[in-house]
């Protein structure tokens, strides 16, 4: 009995002093504890917290306010005029009465309503209505004088009548078309095929009331027909029974057969026949 107990008790002696060695360094003393709940989410998160009222309304940049005086009138309803009538050259326009300035923004707008009369001209009035930023300022009605000012051909020199013309005859200048220079020919017309109809003083503008167009083909003359239609091309010669002028349709008689026929004139010595 006595070595029974021995081996009982002996080993609960050792397993006592062995723990002892593991919860020696654990302080159990009273803290309080502190619970972390972690979250996580795909979301993008800002570094930094941003306040919505942040944004005022002094960060966005508006249009610039200006004074619609006459002079920015009358070059806004130019730049209209040219556009609604597709005008070559520069436009100009004048108000012939006193305008009272508006206060718009710089982005305003001019929109035509009516002319009068319906074609360009060198006097007009003009009914139309002036928006800003999608709000519409008022309607207005204005009589106007108006310019158009393109290059027109003058002489150098002193010109007779019947000279055929060409670039070395004449300089380019701008006028305006719609007043005394009226009927003026643009420099950029091509004026092969037409002759002086009168004498022409130096610097002189040259208006088309000054031209003739040039008989190209002249009775009598035998020339060279030119045939084509239907996968045909032929040619022969003919002679014109008329006069005739570039783009202008004569009557020509065909040597061979002695028929007669109506063709094109396409330059000094020949005609064209569409079959």
């Amino acid at each position: 009995m006595k070595y029974l107990l021995f081996y009982i008790f002996y080993p609960l002696c050792f397993i006592s002093a062995d723990v002892s060695r593991f919860i020696g360094f654990n302080d159990f003393s009273s803290k309080p504890i502190t619970t972390k709940i972690l979250t996580k989410s795909s979301a993008l998160i800002s570094p930094q917290t941003t306040k919505l009222n942040s944004y005022k309304a002094s960060n966005f940049v508006s249009s610039k306010s200006i004074t619609l005086d006459r002079e920015i009138l009358e070059k806004r309803l130019a730049e209209s005029i040219a556009h609604r009538y597709q005008c070559s050259g520069k436009i100009v326009t004048f108000v012939t009465r006193k305008w009272k300035p508006v206060d718009v923004s710089s982005s305003f707008l001019i929109k035509i309503s009516d002319c009068s009369p319906d074609e360009l001209g060198s006097s007009m009035f003009v009914r139309f209505s002036i928006w800003d930023e999608g709000n519409l300022i008022g309607d207005f009605a204005e009589p106007l004088r108006v310019g158009q000012y393109i290059d027109v051909f003058f002489s150098k020199s002193p010109l007779i009548r019947g000279v055929r013309l060409d670039s070395t005859q004449l300089e380019k200048k701008p006028v305006d078309i719609l007043k005394q220079y009226a009927g003026a020919v643009p420099a950029n017309s091509k004026l092969n095929g037409y002759q002086l109809a009168s004498n022409i003083k130096s610097n002189t503008p040259i208006k088309w009331n000054n031209l003739s167009k040039l008989n190209l083909v002249k009775k009598g003359q035998v020339v060279d027909v030119f045939a084509s239609g239907n996968g045909i091309y032929v040619t022969m010669k003919g002679m014109a029974l008329e006069n005739g002028v570039e783009g202008g349709i004569v009557t020509v008689r065909n040597l061979s057969s002695d028929k007669k026929f109506q063709a094109k004139v396409l330059n000094e010595n020949s005609v064209k026949v569409h079959l």
